[in-house]
């Protein structure tokens, strides 16, 4: 999916034909923490622990990739009519659909898992991200084709927000749902649908956005909140339910503002640049590959656990991710090998001779 853009500067919030480096950057970022964190819950076994690293990146990164996603969904010049629709959904039922289930089934049949145990999980072992961003342009589609213009904005927003609430765990016994049906289609995941929307507006407003970023108060404010919340979260008898969107989208913004102000450094000039840009290029295939290089049973390096110390443990499943992302890129380049497969699996644009 690429982001499209007028001139050679990145900053431009108009339509046109160049890729923001940045974005791509900023993806190869999230993709590489979404790597970090698995290492550190499903390798080093941090789940409930205390003080970790874990805590505060997970209160952005998912809603970040949504965020992303939605970013470059947005097409100004996009007429949603029932052919454009239909081909929309044939050229995504593929790659979140098909390929997904594809490596799920294979992850079950090498790790010897049940298949129905999986599909009736919320995270379908790790598997549920393309299903539920499938949903999400499911919802988007939908609305963008019976809305008019004018309001559209609006309407987005609150079915962004009821999704959300509806969904969220505390409202969820309410939804007159069988369990095993809500699992199936990982509805407890949906609720980041209002970070995706919150993509598509930043894309569809750019200039507008770009000029809160730039003013006095707008970046402050958020900094402010984000770690002011975070430090006294515990003392602040508020419902989680309600604050968390919040952090997540303070957390948003300071995320994409340091990338926006540091572009330079996360250009194609630049080696970092360079990296995270193919990285980002390439979440897809890093996604549905790394689950099967997350080494197992490295809960016996219980200095995490006994001695908390987050910098070293964000170092050391760092250290452990990138030898997974390098082992997946490895793998997806070997893949790619045959437009065939690199078509049908990670949805690369056929050639014609």
């Amino acid at each position: 999916m690429e982001i499209q853009n007028t001139t050679n500067s990145p900053q431009s919030g108009q339509a046109g034909t160049k890729r923001i480096e940045y974005i791509d950057a900023l993806r190869g970022f999230t993709m590489f923490l979404v790597v970090v964190c698995h290492v550190s819950l499903f390798c080093f076994g941090v789940f409930g622990r205390g003080y970790t690293y874990v805590a505060f990146v997970l209160q952005v990164v998912m809603p970040l990739f949504f965020f992303i996603s939605g970013f470059v969904m947005y097409k100004a010049d996009m007429k949603w009519n029932v052919g454009q629709i239909v081909k929309f959904f044939k050229k995504k039922i593929p790659v979140l659909l098909i390929t997904p289930f594809i490596f799920f089934a294979v992850y079950v049949f090498t790790y010897d898992k049940s298949m129905m145990e999986g599909l009736f999980e919320v995270g379908k072992f790790g598997y549920w991200f393309t299903f539920v961003l499938f949903v999400y342009y499911a919802i988007y589609v939908t609305v963008m084709s019976i809305c008019r213009k004018w309001w559209v904005d609006i309407v987005l927003v609150l079915v962004g927000l009821c999704v959300y609430f509806v969904v969220w765990p505390g409202y969820k016994s309410y939804v007159p749902v069988p369990d095993d049906v809500l699992s199936l289609l990982s509805v407890d995941r949906w609720h980041h649908f209002i970070f995706f929307v919150l993509g598509i507006l930043t894309r569809k407003h750019f200039k507008k956005v770009e000029n809160l970023l730039e003013g006095k108060w707008f970046v402050m404010v958020c900094l402010l909140f984000y770690f002011l919340d975070n430090a006294f979260a515990k003392a602040l008898p508020i419902n989680g339910g309600v604050v968390l969107p919040f952090l997540s989208f303070t957390g948003i913004v300071i995320v994409f503002t340091f990338f926006r102000k540091n572009q330079a450094v996360f250009s194609k000039e630049h080696r970092l640049g360079r990296a995270m840009q193919f990285v980002g290029r390439r979440t897809l295939d890093i996604y549905l590959i790394h689950y099967f290089f997350l080494p197992e049973n490295l809960t016996f390096v219980t200095v995490f656990k006994d001695h908390p110390m987050p910098v070293l443990e964000f170092l050391a499943s760092s250290t452990v991710a990138i030898i997974v992302i390098v082992a997946s890129l490895l793998v997806s380049n070997i893949i790619r090998l045959s437009p065939f497969l690199a078509h049908w699996l990670f949805g690369v644009k056929q050639v014609s001779n």
